[in-house]
Parts: C-alpha cells; sequence; structure tokens
C-alpha cells in the first residue's frame, strides 16, 4: 500500500469506530452527538457518512477507505510503442525535461505528442537498470554552508479550511550538504515576507549550528527575484550579507530537488496526518517535528544518516 494511502486509512478508521460507538448510544461513547465528532476531527457530516457507507458495504475493510481509480480503461489510451521508445532514446541520451521533450517531438507527432505529464510516465515505464543508475551522477556539496536551497510552498485547502485561513504557506531554507532545514509558516509570499524569513533562517542556522553560508539558490518567482527598474529586498539583503543568489533553471525544478523533497516529506509525515486546533497549535508542532528531522529521521538521501549525524561526520573530517 502506497504511503498516501496509509495515511488515508490511519486518519478515518479511527474517526469510523468513534462514529460507531457514538450511533450506538452506549456509555461510554466518545461525543454526544455525531456533529461533535465531525467538528472535532474537522470534516463535514456528508462526508463522514460516505466513508462510513463505503466502509460498510465492502465489510469493513481498510481498503474500501482508499479512493476509486479513475479515468479511462487501463492501455485504452496509452502512447503507441513506437512513440514511447523515441521518446525513451532521446530523454536517455539528452537527458531532458519533460517540457524540452514535448517541445523535441511536437514538430514531428504534432497532436499525437504526449503531454508532459504523460512524458513522466513513459520515463517510469522505461526504468534504468542497475548499470545504468551507477552512472547518475548526485551533485553534493561537500561542506555546510557552501550552498542552501530556499523556496515557498502553498498549504492544502482542506489544512486552510480546518484553520479557518485564507492563504497559508510553508517556507524552508535548507542546507545541500547536511541536509538540515529550517521552516516556518507563513501567511503570504510576498518578498518582504520572505526576506525577514531568511534573515532568521541564517541566524538559526548561525546560532544552533554555528555555520554561515556563501550562496543561495531559489527558483525565479517575484519573491526572490526582481527586476532591472528597481531593487527588490530579498537579493539587497543577500547583497549586505555577502550571500550569492543564484537561480534555478526555468522549468526545471530538479535543481531545487532537496527543498522540493522537503515539501513533499513534511506534507506526508506532519501536515497530512496532524490536525491542529490553531495557526499557534500547528507552528508548535513544527518546532518538534523539525527537532525530529533534522535529530532523529534517517534520510535516504544521506545513506539512512540523520542531517545532524552527516553535520557532525563532515565537521570532523574538515577539522
Amino acid at each position: 500500500m502506497q504511503y498516501s494511502h496509509q495515511v488515508i486509512v490511519k486518519r478515518w478508521l479511527p474517526i469510523l469506530s468513534e462514529y460507531e460507538r457514538t450511533k450506538s448510544k452506549v456509555e461510554p461513547r466518545p461525543f454526544k452527538f455525531v456533529k461533535d465528532l465531525c467538528k472535532a476531527h474537522h470534516i463535514s457530516s456528508k462526508e463522514l457518512a460516505r466513508y462510513y457507507r463505503k466502509w460498510v458495504d465492502r465489510g469493513k475493510l481498510p481498503e474500501a477507505l482508499l479512493p476509486k481509480k479513475r479515468g479511462a480503461r487501463p492501455g485504452s489510451r496509452r502512447t503507441p510503442k513506437e512513440i514511447e521508445r523515441n521518446i525513451v532514446k532521446a530523454y536517455r541520451r539528452f537527458g531532458s525535461n519533460r517540457y524540452e521533450l514535448v517541445l523535441l517531438f511536437k514538430p514531428y507527432y504534432l497532436d499525437k505528442t504526449p503531454s508532459p505529464a504523460t512524458m513522466d510516465r513513459i520515463k517510469a515505464r522505461y526504468p534504468l537498470n542497475e548499470k545504468e543508475k551507477k552512472i547518475i551522477k548526485r551533485y553534493e556539496k561537500k561542506t555546510p554552508g557552501e550552498l542552501a536551497h530556499i523556496d515557498v510552498s502553498k498549504l492544502t485547502k482542506d489544512l486552510r479550511l480546518s484553520l479557518k485561513n485564507k492563504d497559508l504557506y510553508v517556507a524552508a531554507l535548507c542546507d545541500d550538504c547536511t541536509r538540515v532545514t529550517y521552516a516556518e509558516i507563513i501567511k503570504d509570499k510576498k518578498a518582504s515576507t520572505l526576506t525577514y524569513f531568511m534573515a532568521r533562517s541564517l541566524s538559526w542556522f548561525k546560532q544552533l549550528y554555528s555555520f554561515e553560508f556563501e550562496k543561495i539558490m531559489s527558483d525565479n518567482g517575484t519573491e526572490f527575484k526582481g527586476t532591472l527598474e528597481r531593487e527588490h529586498p530579498f537579493e539587497t539583503m543577500c547583497s549586505e550579507l555577502g550571500i550569492k543568489h543564484i537561480y534555478t533553471r526555468p522549468y526545471r525544478p530538479q535543481t531545487n530537488g532537496k527543498i522540493e523533497a522537503f515539501f513533499k516529506i513534511i506534507k506526508n509525515e506532519f501536515f497530512c496526518p496532524n490536525s491542529f486546533e490553531s495557526i499557534e497549535d500547528m507552528v508548535l508542532n513544527l518546532g518538534n517535528y523539525l527537532f525530529e528531522y533534522n535529530h532523529l529521521r534517517k534520510h535516504g538521501g544521506l545513506n539512512y544518516e540523520t542531517p545532524f549525524d552527516k553535520l557532525q561526520n563532515v565537521t570532523k573530517l574538515l577539522s
């Protein structure tokens, strides 16, 4: 079972169990009314009834809670084999991303050219073998502070609605070498907000881990990059601190992949499985999660060391 499916089952099984006990009216019961149960878990009564009906109809199996597969019958709209082979050959030869592959094949296949998302699915159907995987080089800085990755991501709609807030974002700054990461909940992604966030992040790294950054990498969003006509607060801050500001290539999020991976992890492990009473409650628990992420959670990209272990090992080598 996929991790996202495990999260769904882990969340809904206790809720449905509490729902049955509440409806049975046998004491002790967790809630007096069903509406109290819905309010406690930030769900609607219609959503609860729909999940309960699916669960009961299929014999109360955990798999009944998972979403049904939608779309066309598998294989009915698949790209022809000949086109798939040509796409895979071009990908393995040039290493092009999905947008570049679309531009490459558009003159030849016209309206039959697969979409960017389909390009990714085609590449996934033809994985590299073990010998080819070893050839792939993953860049990683050798010392802490050589490069920082910074980005911002919008929180899911369900989480924003449960906290009664229109917009909520998580901003994060990650050290390339060790993956030690600092994150905050912010209410907008204006340039000034991200500038103050960066200042707090740099201070956090300096005070707790005793290193500073030489370069910082961001995407080309307006919150990070200005125009020639006027100064930009984020770039001005970098200049005053002596930090070189570099940018990712357009349509190439893999360049900033380490921070993108952090957003995926924190959404799957922190935001989605938990419910929060308020923004303050979320911020308090986020601090606990960051300690767990940096000091206790083993990272696959670090040969299953924690980021703090990697920092200590690199510091010993350098000294």
